[in-house]
């Protein structure tokens, strides 16, 4: 009778453990819905916003900025990030200088991502993805890392939460905690090695999911802003929209932080500047 019911709980501990499995590892895939929507894409006809973020280690040092302008223009949504390091730590005992990351993004009818492009300046090589929309539901991409080049098709479906890894989030909308959907995340910084370029450029899918509210310092005040978690990626996102911090984990180069600051209009454009003339 005793071995009975040891056999009976042992198999209901191993059923209980295998369903707190499938809950952590493959639920969150299953349920993942749509992409919030981004405040680019709730803009009308000549409606604009600019944003810009401090870039850190992970040791809290400054390492570089990024800015974003969003436009709506006769129904067409233009995202442009413009980012630049003035250093780059690698985990290979070594650094990068000065380097500018460009990133486009154009949406068309119904939120639909019609053109997308990023490009690396200041490795001396070519460091270039773009990718482009096909009816009916494929988007198309090319990739070149030096004198390497690659194509793929995915589809069009994946490209609703694409970002990058410099700016995983540009805003999210409509949040709650439990909410969960796919993001695309490239990197176009994997070009600063050419063999882990060839393999790291193009998107990774990544299941995000609204775990929580926190409370966070944001311009002087305190908010309660929603915690967004997904592998390797953390995120914290004002009532409004706004991604007042991220947190990305990348091969190579380690956290990235992206924290919301004051846009500087006279920093961006003598920043860019000194970028180009690399």
């Amino acid at each position: 009778m005793i071995n009975r019911w040891i056999g009976i709980v042992a198999v209901g501990l191993m059923l209980i453990a295998n369903a707190a499995l499938v809950v952590r590892d493959f639920l969150p895939g299953w349920s993942a819905g749509e992409p919030p929507q981004s405040r680019a894409l709730q803009l009308r006809d000549g409606q604009e916003f600019r944003t810009q973020l401090g870039i850190f280690n992970q040791e809290g040092r400054r390492i570089g900025h990024s800015w974003s302008l969003c436009k709506c223009d006769e129904q067409l949504v233009i995202v442009r990030h413009r980012s630049v390091f003035q250093e780059l730590p690698l985990n290979l005992g070594a650094d990068i200088g000065l380097l500018r990351v460009d990133t486009d993004l154009m949406y068309g009818a119904g939120a639909r991502l019609d053109n997308v492009r990023v490009k690396v300046l200041g490795l001396g090589i070519q460091v270039l993805f773009e990718g482009e929309y096909f009816p009916p539901d494929d988007f198309a991409c090319k990739w070149q890392v030096g004198e390497q080049r690659g194509e793929l098709v995915v589809s069009s479906l994946l490209t609703r939460g694409l970002g990058d890894a410099v700016r995983p989030f540009e805003s999210l909308t409509g949040l709650f905690v439990g909410r969960t959907w796919r993001v695309e995340i490239l990197n176009p910084l994997a070009g600063i090695l050419s063999d882990w370029g060839a393999r790291g450029m193009t998107a990774d899918d990544m299941v995000v999911t609204v775990t929580g509210v926190e409370s966070v310092e944001y311009m002087g005040e305190t908010v309660q802003a929603f915690v967004i978690e997904a592998e390797a990626l953390r995120a914290w996102v004002a009532p409004a929209g706004r991604v007042i911090r991220q947190e990305f984990d990348m091969p190579i180069i380690g956290k990235l932080i992206m924290v919301e600051e004051p846009y500087d209009d006279a920093l961006r454009t003598e920043m860019l500047y000194r970028a180009l003339r690399q």
